[in-house]
């Protein structure tokens, strides 16, 4: 016998919760490292909830669909509620030469001629609500007091008592307001966000800054409203307190309100009435609300493309999906502020060339440099000591490739893309290492040329950028849940340089960065309209200021598509501020709604009316033309690209003067259907822009998005289709075994949070002695001894003979799973409860249970609100929801368990956009509580050990595992362990048991019990000396006198063929218990007489058991059922040998806290539960599932006796 390694299980527990400590530390401090294929520059903040997540890559396994390219500029989360920069890269320190504004080296959207106009927002006030402030960065300056709309801390006063606002702050002459109306009493921890996009939209950096070129905002005269606002308790509580922050601001003055936050895929619908009528309140008041679109991409996030099947992949959420606001897209231009680095070329010419600095190497230095291949290997850096090391992208993490590079001697490190035409990215900060990212072409150029010395520049500079202009990939899409067009315009968004916390400037990137420059134009644009329309009411103004802005804006095309990005993702397209203040006509739809067409369904044939506006004094003559584009598919994916299908001709039009005319235009795209529908059989948009040019030779003069859905939008599918029914085993979240298509694994203790997502039931595996203990008067679960554990499993699935940590599906011969349910009260699968994956917004969700005869039985709780499943990630949301209003204890609407047979679950819910129809899905679910009759007899041979039972057990329902169960002690704890039958029925009893540390342990005949399970979860057991007495099969009682307890729970499991499951020894991963029903007490048994028979049954009552756990009226015995391969489930032939369960070796305070990870998920997508909460629990239970894995492996390993 090999001798164990001893490993003290109270040790063990002392390293796991000092574990689970370091790691909650450890998610509360910002995360510093970024990995390969989710890049992270500074990145926009989509949410108040300042949390960094460091997004691990997936592997190829994990992600079932394909990969795209990660953009720089993404966020290192998606989700508006767990978003957050890196740690600033700041500029130099050195003083300035020039003071040149920012804008006056690059103005993409050309606002300085509205400035010039409007006077750069003088006498204005302008508010931005966001998750925190600087309140006294050096940029927040006036440079003439005297035309502030508030000469001093006394008007301001008089404002708000006027108003009834007891609140907010006076900082200075600048921020004429400040407060917190998260009313959490805590200092905002993350200040970068909101002072940088308020830097954007209002900054007005001194001369004497340190900086290299001045910060200078879309209205650097305006005064600030700064308003904090945080998610605290809940989202309906945080959207009542920004619709407050809305109020205020509107009743304090301010002519545009900024929001660069959100919540990805939330309807407006679901928004509280009071965020809807403090939208609607600033609309009346001629206020303009200007939104971000969100960093969120699409449906499956940055790493996943959609699938081409369900085109409603749209994620722009709330406050964005609001009507009244201006929603903004993000792109990065065709030239960009940056820094710099020369090398000289074989040629001998300096070539500049842009980099993105993370501790930024010494200025005016030449450095010698070495390449280095991606960095995988230590023989890649054999020659970078003392110099820069030059890596490719790819293959692993950033921080890898710098720590490795340092490691090595190496001075710096240049990372070059593996990609053409990408966006730049930041890289983590590695032991202050000095690093930057460069293009591909660049980083090629390096790595040939002969000489390797590079310098970097001092002084940032104006260069053409690697993407040219593009849609940012991490820009969300619309159309929003409710089914509307979003975004409204598209503003650069890609390494924006502002103001951070602490006097400091970085860069960074999101539609969070391009939303505050549209507000600063659009402020702009109505002081200029006070002047020039002084009879328009100020809501007049803003809603003609907003067509206009929309109108004027270019459509920005995709070069190597040859098509011009989808409104869906950049909406009317790049805001221009100088043609906007020069515009004389705009354009609308037919009935002057707004800037943008919304067909709704259309055919293959169609017209898009638009109607052209002259505010002119003179007839204005244009030409006119609509494109027409789809979606690239890319095999069964959205390929996230435009697909161009054809152009109209240029037509003429003549607009009389202070008038309006209607443009009618055909679309005829029949020639395209078949081979559209043939790759997206579901429908596909049909939409486009129409332009209009003064010449159709000269550039665009202005434009309007159209958007049709060829097919029935509203009627799409919202949940994905069952898991049992998936041919391959995959959903779009689960990548199928390769080796077990049916494989579908419990949540165990394993890491299965982010791998169990697909729609199915669930149902709860509850082991023997467990149920043994709770019936013997064992109340909380933290004071049960036991190796084994509770587990949340699917319903259908059983484990294998020879893998108890594995559950697989078992199917009846029609293919459909064996759901089978034993409502008896002992919390082996006692119930089943619905999980989904909805690619879509639902309402209304409720599940009921129908029986043959289709009449209802039992009905749900409403689940109101359903959002899509649109990532899987811990920082926004999970592939899956699992509902708690659905779960199903085998009862009917009186509380009474049903009869035995077979029921349709079904789920009905109702996609929420306009004119939907309900849909559902069903289930069968088998139903019965018959207890199995076995022997009550046994004979057992000296000789070898053999027990052969009387008979074999009658179940009614197949056998799910046969076996005798042990126990002996290890240590402190109760080890059960399991034998499985010989080829001949027979068992094989051991004579010792082992112990972890490699001591044996004698084995009583009183230690074993014959232990019989059928697959709807029905247990019974019999000591093994009751039957060598030739006793009946009565179990074991406690005092009360109660029936047989019911024993762990095995899944069979089942191969690719077909085939039963093999009986095998349940392995129950941990559980959390904020699903699970472990403590759960047997239903209350029918009384006995004083000879221990039990009356006969009632009419479907609960089977009633005697006094030697037999049932009275015994039917005849019925055959187990056998699946279509024609083999019966728990039949296959089984060597006698003990089988382990999975070592559960903690002590009982760390037994009690077992946790199935993925039942502490939302039921309802509830974001209002804590995701960092949510990433603590499934970190710490990855390392206990980590550990008990180990020991599980390493007794499978050890040789039996």
């Amino acid at each position: 016998m090999r001798k164990k390694q001893k490993l003290p299980f109270d040790k063990l527990a002392i390293a796991l919760m000092s574990t689970s400590i370091l790691l909650n530390a450890q998610s509360d401090i910002k995360a510093n490292t970024v990995t390969e294929d989710t890049p992270a520059t500074e990145q926009t903040v989509e949410t108040p909830q300042p949390t960094a997540v460091s997004e691990e890559a997936p592997s190829s396994k994990e992600t079932k669909t394909p990969q795209t390219p990660s953009d720089a500029g993404e966020t290192v989360a998606d989700d508006a509620n767990d978003l957050a920069p890196q740690a600033p890269a700041k500029t130099a320190d050195t003083p300035a030469t020039s003071k040149a504004t920012i804008r006056d080296l690059n103005d993409p959207s050309q606002v300085k001629p509205l400035q010039e106009k409007a006077g750069k927002g003088a006498g204005t006030v302008v508010a931005v609500i966001d998750a925190g402030f600087d309140k006294n960065h050096e940029a927040w300056r006036l440079t003439d007091k005297a035309k502030a709309r508030y000469q001093s801390k006394e008007d301001l006063e008089k404002a708000k008592k006027e108003h009834g606002i007891t609140y907010g702050e006076w900082v200075n002459d600048k921020v004429a307001y400040y407060h917190d109306y998260s009313k959490d009493g805590k200092t905002a921890v993350d200040q970068e966000h909101g002072t940088h996009v308020s830097g954007i939209l209002s900054g007005n950096a001194p001369s004497e800054t340190k900086e290299p070129y001045r910060l200078e905002g879309a209205m650097p005269e305006a005064q600030l409203l700064l308003m904090r606002v945080e998610i605290v308790n809940g989202l309906a509580d945080y959207a009542r307190n920004y619709a407050q922050a809305i109020r205020d601001a509107v009743n304090l003055g301010a002519k545009v309100i900024n929001m660069s936050f959100g919540n990805a895929a939330l309807a407006y619908a679901n928004l509280p009435d009071e965020t809807k009528k403090a939208f609607d309140y600033a609309k009346s008041k001629g206020v303009s609300i200007v939104t971000s679109a969100g960093n969120d991409s699409s449906f499956g996030g940055k790493t996943r493309l959609p699938l081409a099947d369900h085109p409603d992949y749209g994620v722009v959420g709330t406050p964005a999906a609001a009507d009244s606001t201006l929603t903004v897209a993000s792109y990065s231009p065709d030239k960009q502020l940056t820094e710099t680095a020369t090398v000289k070329t074989a040629d001998q010419q300096d070539k500049e060339m842009p980099v993105l600095s993370t501790n930024r190497f010494e200025p005016n230095k030449a450095y010698d440099y070495a390449y280095a291949n991606r960095g995988t290997k230590e023989d890649d850096f054999k020659d970078v000591k003392g110099k820069i090391a030059l890596i490719e992208r790819g293959d692993i993490d950033f921080k890898d490739k710098i720590a490795k590079a340092k490691k090595a001697g190496a001075v710096g490190v240049l990372i070059y893309d593996n990609q053409d035409k990408g966006f730049p990215i930041e890289l983590p900060n590695v032991d202050q290492m000095p690093a930057a990212f460069i293009s591909r072409k660049d980083g090629l150029l390096l790595k040939d040329n002969p000489q390797k010395t590079i310098t970097f520049n001092a002084t940032p500079k104006v260069l053409p950028t690697a993407s040219g202009t593009k849609l940012s990939r991490f820009s969300s899409w619309g159309l929003t849940a409710d089914g509307n067009i979003k975004p409204d315009i598209a503003a650069p968004g890609q390494d924006i340089l502002s103001s951070v916390a602490n006097n400091k400037y970085a860069k960074l990137s999101g539609t969070s960065m391009s939303a505050p420059l549209v507000a600063g134009i659009m402020g702009l644009l109505q002081k200029q309209y006070e002047t020039q329309y002084p009879d328009m009411t100020p809501s007049e103004r803003l809603d003609l200021a907003k067509k206009v802005l929309m109108s004027s804006a270019t459509a920005l095309y995709d070069e190597d598509e040859k098509a011009y990005f989808s409104p869906r993702q950049q909406g009317a397209g790049a805001v221009d501020a100088k043609k906007a203040s020069a515009a004389t006509m705009y354009v609308t739809d037919k009935d002057n709604t707004s800037s943008k067409v919304h067909l709704n369904n259309v055919s293959d044939k169609f017209e898009v009316t638009v109607t052209v506006h002259n505010k002119s004094d003179k007839p204005q003559e244009l030409y006119y033309q609509a494109t027409v584009q789809t979606d690239k598919v890319d095999g069964k994916h959205f390929a996230l690209a435009p697909k161009a299908l054809y152009e109209t001709s240029w037509q003429k039009i003549t607009i009389p003067a202070n008038s309006s005319k209607q443009v009618t235009v055909p679309i005829d795209a029949s020639r395209f259907s078949k081979d559209l529908l043939s790759q997206m059989k579901n429908g596909y948009f049909l939409e486009g822009f129409v332009r209009f040019k003064q010449d159709p030779k000269k550039e665009e003069l202005m434009s309007i998005p159209y958007i049709g859905f060829r097919g029935d939008f509203s009627n799409l599918s919202a949940l994905e289709k069952p898991i049992y029914d998936s041919k391959d085993g995959s959903s779009y979240y689960h990548e199928a075994n390769s080796d077990a298509k049916d494989q579908l694994d419990g949540d165990g203790l394993q890491f299965y949070a982010l791998k169990n997502n697909f729609t199915a039931l669930t149902t709860e595996s509850n082991p023997w002695t467990i149920i043994k203990a709770v019936k013997e008067g064992v109340e909380n679960i933290e004071d049960i001894e036991s190796s084994e554990i509770t587990e949340t499993i699917f319903a259908g699935t059983f484990a294998k003979q020879d893998d108890d940590s594995h559950y697989y599906i078992h199917r009846h011969a029609n293919g459909k799973p064996y759901a089978a349910i034993s409502p008896n009260g002992d919390g082996n699968r006692d119930y089943v409860q619905f999980q989904g994956t909805f690619l879509r917004n639902a309402k209304n969700l409720v599940a009921e249970v129908l029986d043959k005869e289709g009449n209802v039985v039992w009905t749900s709780e409403v689940t109101e609100q359903v959002v899509k499943n649109y990532n899987n990630d811990l920082a926004s949301t999970l592939g899956s929801t699992r509902f708690e209003k659905t779960r199903w204890d085998g009862k009917d609407k009186d509380g009474k368990v049903v009869a035995n047979g077979t029921y349709t679950y079904r789920v009905r819910y109702t996609p929420i956009s306009s004119g939907a129809k309900e849909q559902h899905t069903d289930f069968d679910v088998i139903v019965d509580n018959t207890t199995p009759e076995v022997a009550t007899s046994a004979t057992f041979s000296t000789e070898d050990r053999r027990l052969t039972l009387a008979s074999k057990p009658k179940t009614s329902q197949p056998v799910y595992r046969e076996r005798i169960a042990y126990t002996y002690m290890d240590e402190d704890l109760p080890t059960t362990e399991y034998i499985s039958p010989n080829e001949d029925g027979t068992f094989t009893l051991p004579e010792e048991a082992e112990t972890m540390e490699g001591a044996t342990v004698p084995l009583k005949m009183s230690d074993f019990t014959y232990v019989v399970e059928d697959m709807a979860g029905n247990i019974t057991y019999t000591p093994v000396t009751k039957l060598l007495e030739g006793h009946s099969n009565k179990p074991e009682q406690d005092g009360s006198d109660q029936a047989p307890d019911k024993k762990p729970e095995t899944k069979p499991e089942q191969d690719g063929s077909d085939q039963a499951p093999d009986k095998k020894p349940e392995t129950k991963p941990e559980q959390d218990g904020s699903d699970q029903a472990p403590d759960k007490k047997p239903e209350t048994k029918p009384e006995q007489d004083g000879s221990g028979q039990t009356p006969d049954k009632k009419p479907e009552a609960k089977p009633e058991q005697d006094g030697s756990g037999q049932t009275p009226d015994k039917k005849p015995e019925t055959k187990p059922e056998k699946d279509s391969s024609g083999q019966t489930p728990g039949k296959t032939p089984q060597k006698g040998q003990p089988s382990r369960t999975l070592e559960k070796r903690f002590s009982k305070r760390a037994l009690a806290t077992k946790a199935s990870t993925r039942d502490q998920l939302p039921t309802t997508n509830d974001k209002d539960t804590n995701r960092l909460h949510l990433l603590k629990l499934v970190m710490t239970t990855f390392f206990l599932g980590l550990v008990a894995h180990i020991f599980k492996t390493k007794r499978q390993k050890e040789t039996k006796k």
